[in-house]
């Protein structure tokens, strides 16, 4: 290729890729499942690793309450603070994380057991399909002939489909985690027989009292052509203060 290297082009797919989590796991708490009537406070941060060791940290706090339903309990929440931590040259768009209020995570239906059974992917659409517009754009500022830039669009997109494939939603088991730790794997397919990996694992830990989850963890490892991009996703539920 005359305008760009091909590992740059499979570390410059890797770095594009949305951030992609763990799939939901068809799994079914195990013992007591009592939240509390009081406000809680719940806590998701979100970790990224960029180019150069440069992190790109999100923190949103949450006020939650868990409602009794029939079958199980709706949970109603609202944002009640953001912090964003980014380097010099993201500010901007750091700035804009801060001051944008997420409306998307909210309400949230549990069983019995406290497994999610339903939410919105509106938002987790949406997300995924700003990132691969930004990633288009960006190539297309590069000073490339335009069958490299039809492949790096390509190389951009298979690695976008394979994150795609564990979804950006949280684990079906979060507010009481059971079967931890667990660790999933998958192939990234892309272009010329090349191929990458995404690997997830899944940590927690519950509340002897109420089966609630007082904290969770989950790693995203991507690999593309020996790029590694880490990115730590994390969950607390407190009482409300």
């Amino acid at each position: 290729m005359s305008g760009i290297g091909r590992r740059t082009l499979l570390r410059f797919a890797a770095a594009t890729v949305a951030v992609p989590v763990l799939a939901a796991v068809p799994a079914l708490a195990q013992g007591r499942f009592a939240p509390p009537s009081t406000p809680m406070r719940y806590t998701r941060r979100l970790d990224r690793g960029l180019t150069g060791g440069a992190k790109f940290i999100v923190s949103r706090g949450f006020a939650v309450r868990f409602v009794p339903a029939p079958g199980g309990y709706h949970v109603e929440g609202e944002q009640v603070d953001a912090a964003v931590e980014a380097p010099a040259q993201l500010e901007a768009f750091a700035r804009l994380e801060r001051e944008r209020v997420e409306t998307g995570v909210f309400p949230l239906e549990l069983d019995g057991n406290g497994a999610i059974l339903r939410r919105s992917h509106a938002t987790d659409s949406e997300a995924l399909d700003q990132a691969v517009r930004e990633a288009v754009a960006e190539i297309d500022r590069w000073q490339l002939t335009a069958a490299e830039r039809d492949r790096l669009r390509a190389f951009v997109e298979a690695v976008h489909r394979s994150a795609g494939a564990l979804v950006t939603e949280p684990p079906r088991d979060l507010f009481a985690p059971v079967d931890c730790p667990r660790e999933e794997s998958r192939a990234v397919a892309l272009p010329d027989g090349d191929s990458g990996q995404v690997r997830t694992t899944f940590t927690a830990t519950r509340d002897p009292v109420t089966g609630l989850m007082r904290e969770a963890q989950r790693e995203v490892v991507t690999e593309v052509a020996g790029d590694l991009r880490r990115t730590l996703e994390s969950w607390t539920l407190a009482p409300l203060v």
